[in-house]
């Protein structure tokens, strides 16, 4: 194959003239492989910046709080249904040494009820004690109260139809609410009960088991013998109690104690044989 003269120098001419350029490639790549190796340290100083924040120890509120919780459901264990502690000073962070933290509650600050209440808060660092801070927390409770499903009126007795239980932040542990329906069932109110209103303690009685203007069986027992004769309520009462009762028959009016629903008795005397002067029957 015959080459021409004129074809080889205008490959030369070629070659000659991209040679700059190619030498500026070259010259190029010492300067990206520094500008990489110089990248490497600054994001190890990153790192090392990173793990030093991460190596700060700081106590929380949220920590605090948690803490303080404990103690109070122990304190108030039977007496609420739930607790609540929200804590108002300290709100931000602590800063703590590094390591083991634990948190103890001193005995000083565990009494005080509901409400604003100041804990002193022991802290511990691996296991030796290092500071003791001051936690202000405001504290409640709740607990299911019993309330009436709907207006009930005096004397009524309450049926388990009656009444339902709602959950009722309490201002006070001693509330005298009645918080189990077994408790309240077969009761009577001494006075008009709201719907959904937490029922008392003091708005309870037993129920009278003799009325005003009730029929009422009066019995006069004396060893082995009874006699029974019916009556005409004139007050209402519990039983035990003593109940004011008319004789049917002879008009008279006793004193009777009750001694259950719809039943009165009296004591058996011959003195109430000549008062009542009803041959046969002592009153």
């Amino acid at each position: 194959m015959i080459v021409s003269r004129l074809f080889i120098q205008s490959a030369l001419v070629a070659v000659i003239g991209l040679e700059p350029l190619v030498a500026d490639a070259v010259s190029l790549l010492p300067i990206q492989s520094v500008a990489v190796g110089e990248s490497r340290p600054a994001h190890r100083v990153d790192e090392k910046h990173s793990e030093s924040r991460q190596a700060i120890h700081q106590l929380h509120p949220e920590q605090i709080e948690r803490s303080i919780l404990r103690v109070l459901e122990q304190e108030m264990a039977g007496k609420v249904r739930a607790v609540h502690a929200v804590v108002i000073d300290p709100l931000d962070p602590m800063k703590v040494p590094s390591g083991d933290m634990s948190l103890r509650i001193l005995p000083s600050g565990v009494e005080g009820g509901l409400g604003r209440r100041v804990f002193h808060i022991q802290v511990d660092m691996n296991g030796k004690s290092w500071q003791t801070i001051d936690a202000i927390a405001d504290v409640s409770a709740s607990i299911d109260a019993v309330v009436p499903t709907r207006a009930i009126q005096i004397d009524s007795v309450i049926d388990a139809e009656d009444i339902t239980t709602h959950r009722v932040k309490l201002t006070d542990l001693d509330h005298q609410l009645m918080t189990d329906v077994k408790d309240v069932i077969g009761k009577s109110a001494v006075r008009p009960l709201q719907t959904n209103n937490p029922i008392r303690l003091g708005m309870l009685k037993r129920p009278n088991a003799v009325r005003k203007g009730d029929r009422v069986s009066i019995e006069a027992r004396h060893g082995g013998l009874s006699i029974q004769v019916t009556g005409l309520a004139k007050s209402s009462g519990e039983i035990g109690q003593t109940a004011t009762v008319i004789n049917v028959d002879s008009g008279k009016e006793l004193r009777a104690k009750i001694v259950g629903p719809g039943a009165v008795r009296v004591e058996f005397s011959p003195r109430l044989f000549a008062r009542c002067g009803l041959a046969g029957q002592p009153f």
